[in-house]
């Protein structure tokens, strides 16, 4: 259930409702409930107070000095406020008329000033019991000066607080009503805000469910897509856009590897069918199998450098990396290319160095790279016929740059230089050119030793190509 982001939402936001909005209500209703008995048991003190400022004894009699002005407010049988006069024994010796029958609660050892809430004639009430310290007026002062002690009393002040009681039951209602309707409505309105908020998210998973091998051109709407989820919009369109591409290779890859497969197999084919048709002397059988093992071992190449390729470029293949002399293998890579040199009449332009510079790679991955690019920049070499090759060290890389002075390149040409089939010279025959997945390899050799390869190029001036080699 909570595996949808849009549930996991909603419960969270209504359980932070659920803790913060009770908890706020409970600590409202406390608060109030402070203030108003606050309110209720000061206005009690003052009341006790002002009466016991009345009362005193005389020659062992209590006095009590009420004025009309002072009981008008408990003498009415109706009243709401009462008052009662106790000794210390329990004994009433006074209480208003507004008690009637009713007796104040009385509950002997409470000592100093206390707040009781009790019932009274079937209603609450709040009693303060007020103690008071009485000296006999009119009696002879005492050796130390001080008059004689009178009796202690125990003055009650009540007051009904049932419409202070139910204003508090109906605010506690009222605040659980505001409570609930709160939390729904937060409820619903979460649930909409939830569903809009996520509403992007699914126009962005339509658009993805769209795209398919059929259909690579649909993109998301970045424009329309909330700003929080412009990067994740971006970054959609930016695979996209690069699974494209990679269909659009795959594609002209399958396109390629049939075309170059095709003249082969037909030569096979051919050369077979015709020689099958009668008997042929042994020089002619001889020379059809020669032209088929031609075509065979073209195609036996292909798909060498095919899988080498796909082992390269899926990272299946473990490189034997070490500590290697660069400009011994560049060197070992022109002796192995002898024969193309001196066919071609190229001179090979190797430029001293003071120390040797080392490079952490594989060997025979190393001698495959800079074979194909020697003998690319012989074979594309022009009139000139000079390759010059130069080691040196750049920051963290050792790098290695061969240089033709022969036809150069097309902007357009450089972009495609890494393609697999792609030949800069379509005239030239499989004989003298290769099948066009050289650069290809060299890219995928550079890249496994965490290298980088540039190629630079004019029309009519040449090219030059820079490998980039971490340093041992």
């Amino acid at each position: 259930m909570l595996s949808s982001i849009k549930t996991r939402i909603i419960v969270f936001y209504m359980a932070v409702l659920f803790a913060t909005l009770p908890a706020l209500g409970v600590l409202l209703y406390a608060a109030l409930d402070k203030i108003v008995y606050n309110a209720i048991d000061s206005g009690l003190l003052s009341k006790a107070k002002a009466l016991a400022t009345l009362i005193y004894e005389d020659k062992d009699e209590t006095e009590f000095n009420f004025s009309d002005d002072i009981m008008w407010e408990y003498n009415s049988p109706k009243a709401r406020t009462f008052f009662q006069i106790r000794r210390l024994d329990g004994s009433i010796i006074e209480k208003s008329e507004s008690l009637g029958n009713a007796e104040l609660l009385f509950q002997p050892g409470d000592e100093g000033t206390t707040f009781k809430t009790i019932s009274l004639k079937g209603s609450p009430a709040r009693l303060i019991n007020f103690y008071i310290h009485n000296k006999i007026e009119n009696s002879p002062a005492t050796a130390g000066g001080s008059k004689k002690q009178g009796m202690d009393l125990l003055l009650q002040c009540a007051q009904d607080i049932n419409l202070q009681t139910a204003m508090l039951r109906n605010y506690e209602i009222a605040l659980f009503l505001s409570i609930f309707i709160v939390m729904a409505v937060s409820a619903a309105g979460g649930f909409v805000i939830a569903r809009r908020a996520l509403e992007p998210v699914e126009e962005m998973s339509k658009t993805v469910d769209k795209i398919s091998e059929a259909n690579l051109s649909a993109r998301i709407d970045i424009e329309n897509t909330p700003k929080e989820l412009r990067v994740l919009a971006s970054s959609f369109n930016t695979t996209f856009d690069r699974l494209t591409e990679a269909f659009k290779r795959q594609k002209q890859f399958t396109a390629d590897a049939s075309h170059e497969l095709r003249t082969p197999l037909s030569v096979i084919l051919s050369q077979s069918e015709i020689t099958l048709r009668r008997e042929r002397s042994g020089p002619e059988y001889r020379k059809a199998l020669a032209a088929v093992m031609n075509a065979a071992q073209i195609m036996s190449a292909m798909v060498s450098k095919l899988l080498f390729l796909a082992r390269l470029s899926t990272e299946k293949i473990t490189l034997d990396k070490e500590p290697i002399v660069l400009d011994k293998i560049i060197a070992e890579a022109a002796g192995l290319l002898a024969p193309v040199i001196s066919q071609n009449n190229t001179r090979i332009n190797i430029a001293p160095l003071t120390d040797h510079l080392l490079v952490a790679g594989d060997k025979t991955a190393l001698l495959q790279l800079y074979i194909n690019i020697i003998d690319n920049a012989i074979k594309y070499g022009g009139t000139k016929r000079v390759v010059d090759i130069s080691v040196r060290r750049e920051g963290g890389f050792i790098v290695s740059e061969i240089k033709d002075h022969g036809i150069g390149m097309h902007s357009e040409e450089l972009s495609k230089i890494f393609d697999r089939f792609y030949r800069v010279d379509k005239s030239r025959s499989r004989g003298s050119g290769g099948i066009g997945l050289g650069m290809s390899i060299c890219q995928a050799i550079v890249r496994q030793h965490n290298g980088k390869i540039e190629i630079k190029s004019e029309i009519g001036t040449g090219t030059v190509v820079s490998i980039y080699l971490r340093g041992a």
